[in-house]
């Protein structure tokens, strides 16, 4: 690994952990407009980002861990456990190029719904909706590596406060992105290199959320956010094309 490839992924490490940090999710979607360009592979990129989710939101989740509502989590991390393996197993098949078209047809949908219709949809915190919320949200991470906005848009309508709708995301993120870099290590995706790069990466997770805790109360999210979602449709559209 050279520098200038080390230092790319301390990068989109921090400003996936930064974004994380701030808005409970995102981190996946942040680091899959750039490291699929730079990966190896498709799976390569999806099982990075994974991992920089995994060790974000433990840390989290155990720093939180007295504002998770566990009865909110356990069915979507149950239902995510069932459509995880068989994403994994179809993304490892499909050709970079489908895959890249895909990704970049994801990032674009979800742009859209979160500039203009997420706040129009309201979801009912059933535990049925919850299980549906997560079956997608595993799909998309193991196809992706980008299973957040389902359950973004389940627990802001199952948890009553901040504090809580946090904790229980990373709570959330926690299992099912081990679960997923697991299923992915099961399939032989993992390797030496891909760990390597992980590991470069986590510093720059650790700092973004470090930063992004900080300026936390004085950032204007709701622009922040704007900015990210227009990022996508760009990065989705330069995938497409």
């Amino acid at each position: 690994m050279n520098p200038l490839h080390a230092l790319f992924l301390v990068l989109v490490g921090m400003g996936a952990g930064f974004v994380q940090r701030v808005s409970g999710f995102g981190l996946g979607i942040f680091a899959m407009m750039f490291l699929p360009h730079f990966m190896p592979s498709h799976t390569a990129a999806a099982t990075i980002s994974s991992i920089f989710s995994f060790v974000t939101s433990l840390y989290n989740a155990v720093r939180y861990r007295k504002d998770v509502s566990y009865k909110t989590a356990f069915p979507m991390i149950c239902a995510a456990f069932v459509s995880i393996p068989i994403a994994v197993h179809y993304a490892v098949l499909v050709k970079a190029r489908i895959f890249e078209i895909l990704l970049g047809a994801v990032l674009i949908l979800l742009s859209v719904y979160f500039l203009f219709f997420s706040k129009r949809v309201s979801i009912r915190p059933t535990v049925t909706n919850g299980i549906l919320a997560g079956t997608l949200g595993g799909a998309l991470n193991g196809l992706f590596s980008t299973g957040g906005p389902p359950i973004v848009l389940y627990l802001t309508n199952a948890t009553a406060d901040n504090a809580t709708y946090f904790a229980t995301i990373q709570f959330y993120f926690c299992f099912t992105n081990l679960y997923a870099t697991a299923t992915r290590a099961a399939s032989g995706i993992i390797t030496a290199d891909i760990l390597l790069y992980s590991a470069v990466g986590i510093v720059g997770c650790m700092a973004g959320d470090l930063v992004g805790k900080r300026v936390f109360d004085r950032l204007d999210s709701r622009k922040m956010k704007y900015v990210i979602y227009i990022a996508m449709i760009i990065s989705g559209m330069l995938m497409l094309l």
